[in-house]
Formats: structure tokens, sequence, C-alpha cells
């Protein structure tokens, strides 16, 4: 209701507002000044306007001028309105994107920055998560960052356990998960892998049909312990 009721704001402000805006406010305004001095002082258009028709023509025209005026400009302001609601929603909405455009290449420098100083001890998925990849909002985020990463010359941050143990669909909540669960240090060691295991299992994933990428990045893991 309350936005109801700003949007016949909206439109009443832009009928008052410009050329014709003024010049049916000017109307109104004489109109309604004539009607109160025809009311208030009779005996002075009694004397001055004799006929009393002309009196009252006098005072209603300028104010069903104004009257029309705004109403028509009241009528055709759906459209303009709408227009300025819908610039300043896209407006709204290209910043959001900037600023998710932005959260993601952070997430990147972050990542890229820890993986060239400890790439001998660290994984890809440990740099993700040490640059704070739970933060990001959407799968499709996520998945921008680990293309970056890997377009660097570093390992996909999920290579190993997807598709098979934590599917694209999923990658942001598998993230949040490690990230917060009790007893997972996501950072480094294999922890992570253990955690994606039993989020196959949880979800009723099924094994993987070939699980070598996962034996291997096991192994590599337990190498640099």
């Amino acid at each position: 209701m309350r936005s109801f009721f700003t949007y016949l704001s909206e439109r009443c402000k832009w009928a008052l507002k410009g050329i014709g805006g003024v010049c049916g406010g000017v109307s109104l305004i004489v109109g309604a000044t004539l009607a109160v001095l025809l009311w208030f002082f009779p005996r002075w258009f009694h004397d001055h306007i004799s006929d009393r028709m002309s009196a009252f023509v006098l005072g209603v025209v300028p104010l069903m001028a104004g009257a029309s005026v705004f109403l028509v400009r009241w009528f055709v302001s759906s459209y303009p309105v709408y227009m300025q609601v819908r610039k300043t929603l896209e407006t709204l909405s290209d910043k959001k994107k900037a600023e998710r455009a932005r959260a993601v290449q952070v997430c990147f420098e972050r990542s890229a920055a820890i993986l060239k100083e400890h790439h001998a001890v660290l994984l890809s998925f440990h740099a993700l998560s040490r640059a704070e990849g739970h933060r990001l909002e959407s799968n499709e985020e996520v998945a921008e960052v680990c293309d970056l990463i890997f377009g660097a010359g570093y390992d996909h941050p999920f290579e190993g356990i997807s598709p098979g143990h934590v599917p694209e669909k999923d990658w942001v909540s598998f993230l949040k998960y490690v990230k917060h669960a009790p007893n997972i240090n996501p950072e480094k060691g294999k922890d992570y892998l253990d955690a994606a295991e039993r989020w196959r299992e949880d979800h009723g994933y099924p094994s993987p049909p070939d699980d070598a990428g996962f034996v291997t990045l096991v192994a590599r893991t337990l190498l640099r312990e």
C-alpha cells in the first residue's frame, strides 16, 4: 500500500513540474483567488462587474483550465514515471553488477597471490578458501573465480571433487559448509576432501564411475602436508 501511494505521489509531482505544470498551477491559483474574492467580497464584484455570469466565468474558467491541465498531465504521467523508475532500477542493477564483478576480481587476485606465495604446500581450493570464496553470492561467481585461477596457470579449485562429489550447483554452498563446519579446516590439508566425500554421501549422489582424479588429489594433498 505504501508503494502504491508513493507511485501516486510521483505522478502528482511529475504533473506539477515543467511548463505545463506551472501554467496549470498558475491557473488554479488565479481561479481559486477569484473564487475566494467573489465569495467574501460580492459587493466589490457587483460594483465593478455588473454581469454576475461574467464574474462567475471570470473565476471558474481559470480554475477549470488549471484543473484540466493538471488532470491531463496526471493521466499521461504513468509512462514518464515508469521510465524514471526503470532508469533508477537499471542504475541500481548496473551498480550491483559492478560490485559483484569487483568481488570476483578481488577474490581471484587474493587466491592468485596466495598460490604464488605458497604454491608448493597449498592447493587451489585451499587458496580459494583463504581468499574468502565462501563470501561469493552465487555458483556463477565461484565458477568465474575458478576459471580465472585456472586461466592463470593453476589447478582448478574443484578439480578431483567436481562433478562427482560436489557438482557445480553446490559450489558456493560447499564453500560455506567447509568454512563454518566444526573440525574442518579447508585452508590446508585433506579436510576438504573428506568433507567432499561426506557431501556426496549426505546428498545421495552416486559414486563416480572413475574416481582416479579424487584418489590422485588425495595423494597429492598428503605429499604436501
